[in-house]
């Protein structure tokens, strides 16, 4: 009897036995127990003879698994221009430096067409006007730093998000989001400064909710291409309010390449920072209100459907619940029940932004997963982020990158803050070294990462 016929019979044996033990038992999967009959029995035997055979076929060797590697952090110490120096947390596969630095307020970036990272700098979220978009070029691939950086705009006001497109006469052109308007100038490779004048391709409500008092009005937008659109994410006028139903704000829309045919994607978002897509699946991440207290709500990850409404301001998410806001009184009736979940949740006031989707020909500890950069509360002493996540196509969460909240307890001096290492707020002194904003993957093995607490950009890469 050769191999082959061998591993044949085995196989055909444990499906008899399965199929004994099955009936015996007289179950289902718990996971389709809701809608199982039947007439499905046959299909989920089928499915046990395919899983026994796949895994037979990884025994002998020729065969893949898509199970995740477990994630172990290990200590990188990153020196900066300055001579100090710090020291990261990030999987072991993987190293980190210091791409550039003196970025101020570094935000969304993007590649050109040309290959240079463009990087904008918001300067305050108290909308400066001295804004500006850097350009780093001549990447040095044994220092992996850019040797060059220099000004391509400035004077603006609240720069976040950079993106380019080629339209159907094969002109270039560069898009910035800022907070009043998105503007495009025409692009050329090796530009210095814009080749002609700006255009306004669309605006956005540019003050806070009237009758609002909290400091909270999302000053940022982001935009990305996709499928020769520009999609648009647009934070909320307030904390949490009822908004004047003429405002597109908390929510994501799309437009064409000239500002036309707007379209709104998803609405109830309160702030949906970041998005991406995943094959065509559109991912974005969002943060919760801030009136809730320390512990509530989650902030979360969404994979959203075209034409939803995410609750926002009416409910909020909290340990895999939709709950109502009991906390204003609404003018508006709405249910809760009828909201999404989130695809991932977040501890409260994680504040997810940046999120890149790592394809099957990705490093195997990033295949098919996203990075999700958790910008960190914006009071340290809640303790929540500073981290950026691995999450699975399951929702399933590790943390890759940590170190940016350090916390110092007389018992043990300083902590790196790590989802493992504390459940409780700090209670010691606590120092950030900085605020991760965007991710952009950069090959198959590596991808940079913006800071806005420090203004810099990180590169972390697979030797």
């Amino acid at each position: 009897m050769n191999v082959k016929n061998l591993i044949m019979g085995i196989v055909i044996a444990l499906v008899l036995i399965m199929g004994g033990v099955f009936l015996f038992n007289n179950t289902t999967r718990s996971d389709k127990a809701d809608n199982s009959t039947s007439d499905n029995i046959g299909d989920e035997k089928q499915a046990d003879f395919e899983a026994i055979l796949n895994n037979t076929q990884i025994k002998v060797g020729d065969g893949k698994s898509d199970v995740l590697p477990t994630i172990n952090l290990v200590p990188r110490i990153i020196i900066f221009e300055d001579g100090t120096e710090v020291m990261f947390e990030v999987a072991e596969d993987f190293n980190i430096s210091v791409a550039a630095e003196g970025l101020g307020k570094a935000r969304f970036m993007a590649m050109s067409p040309d290959g240079r990272m463009f990087v904008p700098d918001l300067v305050s979220m108290n909308l400066s006007h001295e804004g500006k978009i850097y350009v780093l070029e001549n990447f040095d691939e044994i220092n992996k730093r850019f040797q060059t950086k220099s000004t391509y705009l400035s004077g603006l006001r609240g720069p976040n998000s950079v993106a380019f497109y080629t339209d159907k006469n094969g002109q270039e052109w560069i898009y910035i989001a800022l907070t009043a308007h998105i503007v495009r100038y025409p692009y050329s490779a090796g530009d210095t400064e814009p080749s002609g004048d700006p255009e306004i391709i669309t605006t956005f409500p540019n003050k806070q909710v009237p009758g609002e008092s909290s400091v909270v009005w999302h000053i940022t937008r982001t935009i990305k291409f996709y499928d020769n659109r520009l999609y648009v994410s647009v934070g909320s006028g307030c904390n949490a309010c009822e908004q004047p139903e003429d405002e597109m704000r908390a929510m994501i829309y799309s437009i064409n390449p000239d500002g036309g045919n707007k379209r709104i994607y998803a609405d109830g978002l309160r702030n949906t920072v970041g998005f991406t897509w995943a094959g065509r699946e559109l991912y974005a991440t969002a943060n919760g209100a801030d009136h809730l207290g320390p512990q509530a709500p989650d902030d979360g990850m969404y994979k959203l459907i075209e034409g939803e409404y995410y609750g926002w301001p009416f409910c909020y998410e909290l340990n895999g619940k939709i709950y109502p806001d009991t906390s204003r009184k609404w003018t508006q009736s709405f249910s809760c029940a009828q909201v999404p979940r989130s695809f991932s949740a977040f501890e409260p006031h994680a504040a997810p932004l940046g999120i890149e989707y790592f394809s099957k020909d990705a490093h195997s500890v990033l295949k098919n997963t996203f990075l999700v950069a958790l910008h960190g509360s914006f009071e340290p002493k809640i303790g929540a982020g500073y981290h950026i996540v691995r999450v699975s196509k399951d929702g399933e969460q590790e943390v890759f990158m940590d170190g940016f909240l350090t916390e110092k307890r007389p018992q043990t001096g300083w902590l790196i803050s790590t989802a493992y290492a504390h459940s409780d707020q700090p209670t010691g002194d606590i120092e950030r070294f900085g605020r991760p904003v965007d991710i952009l993957q950069n090959d198959v093995n590596s991808f940079f990462f913006t800071d806005d607490y420090k203004g810099r950009v990180y590169y972390v890469y697979a030797p």
